[in-house]
């Protein structure tokens, strides 16, 4: 099947360096290097960012993990799992015309993967390209969506393509959606806001997970000040 992309130049990272003298692109390495070693007995191709609600940051984190995997990696896809609210084509520039749940539906029908819904963003720091699959068209039942075998199996199938996959999920302290697509990856890292988190919301929220079998590898403390006063990084 011939693979359509949509392409686009990436220049967020660029913009980030320029105006902060703080070196974002070292923290989330930093990240990287975390996730990778997080456990011993399996290798993490896929992993999942989830919170607790709404404004903590975590398509923000899901996007830079994105990028900084790209550098290191060849083949790296980024999925919008937020059905209820996608974000990651407005923060990205790319169209949401379709997306994953048109994906879902082409795939219950023919069993294969059809790249004609993926688009790419390129950036000089990548080893190769990074593939996007955004939200694509609202459906009146994201959950059911979600929880079904038709995606389990569609990201089984993806990950014979891809080195690795980030897929930013809604906030599990709202909905239920992060649960069936923990149980879909190897992990799931949950971004905490300084600023916005309560932390027994947090905790009951991980509790959760952890009760429906979703490997937690860890959390990443967004939000957080910087000596220099005004900038915001990702810790």
């Amino acid at each position: 099947m011939a693979r359509v992309n949509k392409r686009r130049t990436l220049n967020i990272l660029d913009k980030q360096r320029k105006h902060s003298q703080f070196d974002y692109a070292e923290i989330f390495r930093h990240i990287r290097t975390n996730i990778e070693f997080s456990t011993v007995d399996r290798d993490i191709q896929s992993i999942c960012i989830t919170s607790t609600q709404s404004g903590e940051a975590k398509t923000t984190l899901s996007i830079n993990l994105a990028y900084i995997f790209a550098t290191k990696y060849n083949k790296v896809l980024l999925i919008d799992t937020d059905l209820r609210k996608n974000t990651i084509h407005k923060y990205m520039g790319l169209s949401n015309k379709q997306g994953l749940t048109d994906a879902l539906a082409d795939f219950r029908q023919k069993h294969m993967i059809n790249y004609e819904y993926f688009q790419t963003v390129q950036h000089p720091s990548f080893i190769g390209e990074l593939t996007v699959l955004t939200g694509g068209i609202h459906v009146p039942n994201p959950s059911e969506l979600l929880g079904s075998h038709t995606f389990k199996d569609y990201i089984n199938e993806v990950k014979k393509y891809f080195d690795f996959i980030i897929i930013d999920c809604a906030p599990v302290g709202m909905i239920s959606d992060a649960i069936p697509v923990g149980n879909a990856v190897d992990g799931t890292i949950f971004a905490v806001s300084s600023q916005d988190t309560n932390k027994k919301d947090a905790a009951n929220c991980i509790k959760q997970l952890q009760r429906n079998n979703v490997n937690v590898l860890g959390s990443v403390l967004t939000k957080a000040k910087t000596s220099s006063g005004n900038h915001y990084y990702y810790y």
